[in-house]
């Protein structure tokens, strides 16, 4: 799935990897404790660029349902741009 940020990359966007609910909640976690690990994760099990990690763990929800960017806490599609600033999230189910 193509997916784009009006604020990282508004023309070209990037292919988000097929993540399964356990990887999911696996690079969420790990996206809690250091993102910086997460993206070196992401790069070794996913096999994708360092551009692409770093805009993967930055739109990844901490708090399921709350815009990473402005707070609006009333998100609900898994790949879903912000009503409120526009903001891609990827809202993750939190287990």
């Amino acid at each position: 799935m193509k997916v784009q940020c009006k604020n990282c990359l508004p023309k070209e966007g990037i292919e988000i990897p097929d993540f399964s609910l356990a990887e999911k909640e696996h690079y969420r976690k790990v996206k809690e404790e250091s993102p910086i690990r997460a993206v070196k994760i992401l790069i070794d099990e996913k096999n994708v660029s360092h551009r692409d990690a770093k805009y993967i763990v930055t739109h990844i929800n901490i708090e399921y349902g709350q815009c990473n960017r402005c707070s609006f806490n009333e998100l609900n599609e898994e790949y879903g741009k912000c009503p409120k600033c526009g903001a891609l999230n990827f809202n993750w189910i939190k287990f």
